[in-house]
């Protein structure tokens, strides 16, 4: 649970203060008075990125040459307080959990947020790095020695790149970081196909529900040749070993590494047919949002995680019936904060002033 956030120079905000109730928030206000901003900053703070930007100095307030995000999340009945700064003049960001440096991605155990956003469509239709991303947040909001995985595969992965853009690289120069790229990315990719799986026997079951009867399927897909979903650890990465040794004259030519988890992907298919290629638009959003649902259902079905919910004027892009099934899909107990335009009577719910142009109201209904 977040109950405590404070920016400073992030988007809009110059300084806020944000002190959020445990149960379910709407802020409402006019488009552009920075309602997603708020609830982009949470969710890096859970994340280590924004879920609409790639860039982190863009999410500076202009001019400010950095921000910072602070938050104190409850978890278990003990509160933890994440920092997280980013400077210009570095190019990089600092992450901290009780003053003490962590990885970015580390956060996401303590902080396990699941945003609803018009974005979400990009999960099906998309690239692969976007899909990569959501699998890997998953898993690390579940496994968090999933994110030391990954930064240190990112590590090992940028020297072989560098490796490879040098002049007359041989083989026995790349074969230390194809060793530890192979023994790192046979844990990335066993927890990849071990999480989608369970996330696929949450979104289908949600997704026949929604479109009356019609089944969502997905599967991991490696450029690991050769490579079965059901394979241990080991056979992946003796198959890893074999892929890079094949690969490694088109990675001198690319002077990039071709292969690995960094390249995977997953495929979702509707009545059989690749969602991505073949299904309108309307049902590749309904796809999105069963991945979404399931999402959630599935941290709030682990006894150690209390997921945050953030819902971006979802709303605005659903039906009644669509509507409906998001609120009842929701945990009573859980901690929601919606953004909408929509304004409400005076009297009529409880209301509290956020900032000059976003207001705090407590009503489950729109």
């Amino acid at each position: 649970m977040l109950k405590y956030l404070y920016l400073q120079n992030f988007r809009n905000y110059r300084h806020l203060e944000f002190k959020p109730d445990a149960g379910f928030l709407i802020l409402t206000g006019a488009n552009g008075t920075g309602k997603s901003n708020l609830l982009e900053s949470i969710y890096y703070l859970g994340t280590g990125y924004s879920f609409r930007q790639g860039r982190d100095n863009n999410l500076m307030r202009f001019g400010s040459g950095y921000f910072l995000i602070r938050g104190i999340v409850n978890r278990k009945g003990i509160d933890y307080k994440i920092e997280v700064i980013y400077r210009e003049d570095l190019g990089r960001k600092t992450t901290k959990i009780n003053e003490k440096s962590a990885s970015p991605g580390s956060c996401a155990n303590y902080l396990p947020v699941v945003i609803f956003s018009p974005q979400d469509l990009m999960l099906v239709k998309g690239g692969p790095a976007g899909r990569r991303r959501f699998i890997d947040l998953v898993v690390g909001q579940l496994k968090p020695q999933h994110n030391n995985d990954l930064h240190y595969y990112n590590s090992v992965l940028l020297q072989r790149n560098k490796q490879l853009r040098g002049a007359n690289t041989s083989d026995q120069q790349l074969l230390p970081w194809d060793q530890q790229l192979a023994s790192i990315g046979g844990r990335i990719w066993k927890r990849r196909v071990s999480v989608l799986d369970q996330l696929l026997a949450y979104s289908s079951k949600i997704f026949t529900s929604l479109s009356r009867g019609r089944i969502l399927e997905g599967e991991y897909r490696s450029k690991i040749s050769n490579l079965e979903t059901g394979d241990e650890i080991g056979r992946y990465q003796e198959l890893f070993m074999e892929s890079l040794k094949k690969a490694r004259p088109f990675d001198k030519k690319m002077k990039a590494t071709t292969v690995g988890p960094h390249r995977d992907d997953f495929c979702l298919s509707l009545n059989k047919r690749e969602a991505r290629l073949f299904a309108s638009q309307g049902e590749q959003r309904l796809i999105s949002l069963a991945l979404k649902i399931g999402h959630y259902h599935l941290l709030a079905d682990q006894p150690h995680l209390e997921p945050l919910l953030l819902l971006d004027d979802v709303f605005s892009e659903l039906d009644e019936k669509h509507r409906i099934f998001v609120l009842e899909s929701m945990r009573q107990d859980s901690q929601v904060i919606a953004t909408t335009t929509t304004t409400f009577k005076e009297g009529s719910v409880e209301k509290k002033k956020l900032t000059d142009d976003i207001v705090m109201v407590y009503q489950k209904t729109f």
